[in-house]
Formats: structure tokens, C-alpha cells, sequence
């Protein structure tokens, strides 16, 4: 093993420390716990302390030096190859059976716009036809790893969250699958029909491997040895595209993500199997983004110039324009929000794999140079501010908890807590008792978008909501928007079998009244205690005569959980 490995280490150690210590301070602020690990990579790397003249020679064992990047190759090209397999396990096909054509017109309205004002931008500034025509792909592509990674720190959930991950997992699948035909055109290098079966063999692959992992998943019981299958996969679809001909980076994204696609749809256990693989990975998925903070070369925004400007504008305008024209063109209405765009901004993977392929390129390489240090410095400008325009329009879009953005541990109590831990060990009184719910209210865990059924609406279109929500219970409201009512699946299951009934009943027809609805002020601990007098598991939230959420019990459950787990130090030390 080359002892220079060694070296790694420390940096890396005091980069996720400063990460993590920051973390919760910045998430107070907004900041994702993503752009704080790329910040720390930045400033402990090449471009970063590590580029300062004056420094002390000492300080050399706490940096990250250009040669200390290149090393942490290896650890990238794995993390990217778990973060796609998660990816690929959005697309499941009973989702995609019911919602598949809207999707796809969705991602061509933002793709097709979005590489159309990339090319005419570039083709402006720029003057060269061929330059433009290899820069849309470089614009579509969308980072799987931040978008992915901050949607779970918030604990998204709902439409808007799932279409994001679905079109970045289309961006980047169309960019892998596109780019050899504008490269063989551009330049005359490479055959694009040659390029596009080796990128289906590579899918090929990871869907052979991801139905191998759900066979063996009926007998891996155990949770260890299912997070073992797991990564065996993920390390198999990495390391058996290595057979094939081209750029090993891009063609084993696409076999993780052929793997993540296999499991979901194979297996009655990839919900299960997925979150004990992403718990496993976690440590892994931060040292991921300080390597790449490292590797980010912050002085090329000021290298930007008009050309950059022009990228950037484009890439924005289009991403954002494009997602609107597609909601219009898929038909979702209100089911998402406008500025869904906004959510797509994050750059990197993908496109940093396109640069390393035309910086390969003998004939590529002089003509694309000022494109390259252009997408660059875009790639810089995304990675820091994609991640927090991700966090907003899921937040806007009201799926996140407030719960989850409120209940921060503070550090500061640190010292504290490790101090009363002590004394509970050597057998000392601790003082104070936890609050039954923190101080947290109905507001904090209820889910503030919940998906819901006009009266009038009919029984499939009642049905086709409850398909894409994925909840067992829809709240009717009328035409003011005021709740009336909720059905709960199990109440309509004799219908399913009887096509007499299905055209004639509406959802008015269907709907239970409302025995209990709370405040958004009522104290979680008496909405519990209330929601078990009354034997229900989802309550509608009602301010103002309107709807404003909605209450399960599973809400209840993980803000009081997660309340217990994050409470401070002082309150923590009195339980007895």
C-alpha cells in the first residue's frame, strides 16, 4: 500500500470534524449539510490553505494537496456508484405505468429547452458552431449526489421531491446516452452507435447484478447482510464495466443505476434493503463531498467572463422555463410546483466526466478549452448553490416537516452532555426530566402539501391519486378548499371489484366526515392522546376554516423520536 495513502487521512478526519460541527449551525441558516462539506473540502484543499505561500510547513498534515485529490479518486467513483443505484431505485415501474408519459413529457420540455438556450448562448458569444453543439450536453446533466443528499437531510417527501430525483436521473441518463453523437459529429471522434451499445451493456450489467441481489435478498435476513449485498453490488457494477471500451466513470453510473432499477422492481424487499445500504454509506457520502470540494477550482469564477455568464444564464433560464413549459405539457396542474427548475441546478458528476473525455480528446482538446474552463467554473457556482435552490423549493413546496428544519442539535451543549453521560455512568443523580414533546406542536410534524380530492372528483381519479401519493388516506375538500371529509383506501376496496359502482360514485360519495381535525398549535403530545381516543391514524389540520395539513401517526411519531434524540444536554441528563 503506498504509505502517501496515510497522509489522508488527518485532513479528511479534521474536514468532516469542522463539517459536522458547522453542520448545525448552517442548517439553522439554510445551508445545507452538502454545500458545508464541500466548503470544508475547499478550504482545507489544493485551492483553498493548502495554496497558501505563507503557511507553516506543519499545516501540510491537516491540507489536501492536488496529488492528495487525484488519490481519492477511487473513493469518488464508489460514493457516485451508490448515490446512482439510489437514484435508480425512484424509478419503480407501477409509479412509472401511471405517471411514465407526463414524466417524459415533463423532462423533454426542461431538457430540450434548456440545451437549446445553452446552444444559442454559447453560439452567440462564442461565434463557433461546434463549440455550441457539444455545450447543451454539458448543461443538461443535473448532480445526483448533492440533489440526492440534501433532499434526504430534509426528509422531503411528496410529488415535487420524487420528480426531482426522477428528472435527474433522466438528465443524466439522456446526457450519457446522447453525448457520443454530438462528439462524433462535432469532431469525427468516435462511432455514437458503437458508444450507445456500450452504454446499454453497461445497463445491461447492473441490471444482471441488480436482479442477482434480489434473489439472494429472500435469504439475507439479517440487516448486516443485507447492507454486505449491497455494497457487493454496487462494487460488482463498478468493477464489471470495466470489460467494456470507453470512459469507466460514466459507463458505471449507468450500471449502479441499472442495478438500483432492477432491485426496486424485483424485490419485496428494496425499501428496506435501500435504507440499510444508505445508513451504511452515509460516512462514505461525506467524504464524497469534501473530495470534491477539493477538488472545486474556486478561482475560476472570477474567470467567468461573458462566455460563463452566458452559460449560466442560459443553463438557469432553461432549467427553470423548461420545467414550467413540461408541467404544462405533462398536465400536472398543481400536483407541482412552477419553479420545480429550480430544484435541478446542482452540476458536477456527469459533467466533469464529459470535460475529462474532450480534454482526452487530441482533436477535441484546443477547440473546446475556454468551453471547458467556462463549465468549470459553472460546475463551482452550482455545487454551492444548487444545493441550497434544491432545500428552498422542496421547503416552498411544503414538503419538508418543520420539525426537520427547527429540531437542530445545538453544539454548544456538547460539553454538557458528555459531562452528565459521566455521572449517569458512575451512578450520579442527573437533573431535569424531558418534556413530554419538547415544546412541539401539531405544526412542526404535520405534513404542510398533503394530497387531497375535491368532492365532485370521480372514483379513478380518486383511485389514480391514491396510486401517486403512496398514503393510505386522502382528505376531500370543497371548491373553497375547506376540508369535508376523508377516505381511507380500505373503504373503498369493494368498489374496485364492482364496475357498476366505479362511474357513478364521486368522491363526496366515498368520503367519511370528519370526527376530529386539530390547530396547527395544538400541542403534539394532546394530538396523540387525542388521535388514540378517537382510534384514528391521519387527522386533517385546519387554520382559518382551511385546509393546512395533515397529522398521521407516523408523523407523530418520528418528530417525537427525532425531538428525544436531538433535545440538549441539560434536558437529556435528567431522565432517570
Amino acid at each position: 500500500m503506498d504509505p502517501n495513502w496515510i497522509l489522508l487521512f488527518p485532513p479528511l478526519a479534521l474536514a468532516l470534524l469542522l463539517g459536522h460541527l458547522s453542520g448545525h449551525g448552517a442548517g439553522k441558516l439554510g445551508v445545507p449539510q452538502v454545500t458545508v462539506y464541500l466548503l470544508m473540502g475547499i478550504v482545507l484543499g489544493p485551492h483553498g490553505l493548502a495554496a497558501l505561500e505563507w503557511m507553516p510547513a506543519w499545516t501540510e498534515v491537516f491540507t489536501l494537496g492536488v496529488e492528495d485529490h487525484d488519490a481519492l479518486g477511487v473513493l469518488e467513483h464508489i460514493a457516485i456508484g451508490f448515490i446512482l443505484y439510489r437514484v435508480g431505485t425512484e424509478f419503480r415501474f407501477q409509479d412509472l405505468r401511471r405517471i411514465g408519459p407526463r414524466v417524459v413529457a415533463l423532462s423533454l420540455g426542461e431538457v430540450l429547452l434548456t440545451g437549446s438556450l445553452v446552444f444559442l448562448a454559447v453560439w452567440f458569444v462564442t461565434g463557433n458552431l461546434v463549440v455550441a453543439s457539444v455545450a447543451p450536453v454539458l448543461a443538461i446533466s443535473s448532480a445526483p449526489s448533492a440533489t440526492l443528499l440534501t433532499l434526504r437531510e430534509v426528509e422531503a417527501d411528496g410529488r415535487a421531491s420524487r420528480a426531482i430525483l426522477l428528472l435527474v436521473g433522466l438528465n443524466n441518463l439522456i446526457t450519457l446516452l446522447v453525448f457520443p453523437i454530438p462528439l462524433a459529429l462535432a469532431f469525427g471522434v468516435g462511432d455514437p452507435k458503437t458508444a450507445t451499445l456500450v452504454a446499454l451493456a453497461a445497463l445491461g450489467i447492473g441490471v444482471a447484478v441488480g436482479l442477482v441481489i434480489s434473489i439472494v435478498l429472500e435469504s439475507a435476513g439479517r440487516v448486516r447482510y443485507r447492507t454486505l449485498l449491497g455494497v457487493i453490488g454496487v462494487i460488482a457494477c463498478v468493477g464489471l464495466v470495466g470489460i467494456l471500451p470507453g470512459d469507466p466513470v460514466g459507463l458505471a453510473m449507468l450500471a449502479c443505476f441499472g442495478a438500483g432499477v432492477a432491485v426496486v422492481n424485483s424485490s419485496p424487499h428494496a425499501e428496506e434493503f435501500t435504507l440499510d445500504l444508505e445508513r451504511a454509506v452515509y460516512p462514505l457520502y461525506a467524504l464524497f463531498f469534501v473530495a470534491a470540494g477539493s477538488g472545486l477550482q474556486v478561482e475560476r469564477l472570477g474567470q467567468l467572463g461573458a462566455l460563463g455568464l452566458a452559460f449560466i444564464g442560459a443553463r438557469v433560464t432553461g432549467k427553470l422555463l423548461g420545467s414550467f413549459i413540461g408541467i404544462k405539457l405533462g398536465g400536472f396542474g398543481k400536483e407541482l410546483p412552477s419553479y420545480l427548475g429550480l430544484g435541478l441546478m446542482c452540476q458536477a458528476g456527469v459533467a466533469l466526466g464529459i470535460l475529462n473525455a474532450l480534454e482526452g480528446s487530441a482533436v477535441a482538446e484546443p477547440i473546446t478549452r475556454d468551453l471547458r474552463g467556462v463549465v468549470l467554473a459553472s460546475v463551482v457556482f452550482f455545487e454551492l448553490v444548487g444545493p441550497w435552490l434544491t432545500r428552498r423549493t422542496v421547503i416552498e413546496a411544503g414538503e419538508v416537516k418543520l420539525a426537520n428544519l427547527v429540531l437542530q442539535r445545538p453544539g454548544a451543549g456538547g460539553l454538557r452532555e458528555v459531562r452528565d453521560e459521566l455521572m449517569r455512568n458512575l451512578g450520579a443523580d442527573a437533573v431535569g426530566r424531558i418534556e413530554a414533546d419538547g415544546g412541539l406542536c401539531v405544526r412542526h410534524a404535520m405534513h404542510r402539501a398533503p394530497d387531497v380530492a375535491n368532492s365532485n372528483l370521480g372514483f379513478e381519479a380518486v383511485l389514480k391519486l391514491f396510486g401517486e401519493s403512496g398514503h393510505d388516506t386522502l382528505t376531500v375538500v370543497n371548491s373553497e378548499h375547506k376540508p369535508v371529509g376523508v377516505i381511507a383506501f380500505s373503504d373503498i376496496q369493494d368498489i374496485l371489484y364492482d364496475p357498476s359502482l366505479r362511474n357513478l360514485v364521486i368522491a363526496e360519495d366515498l368520503m367519511q366526515p370528519l370526527l376530529v381535525t386539530f390547530t396547527p398549535e395544538l400541542p403534539l403530545s394532546e394530538a396523540l392522546v387525542r388521535m388514540d381516543a378517537e382510534s384514528v391514524h391521519s387527522v386533517a389540520v385546519v387554520e382559518d376554516g382551511h385546509l393546512a395539513g395533515m397529522l398521521s401517526r407516523r408523523d407523530v411519531y418520528s418528530t417525537l423520536h427525532r425531538a428525544f434524540a436531538d433535545m440538549d444536554a441539560e434536558a437529556k441528563g435528567g431522565r432517570s
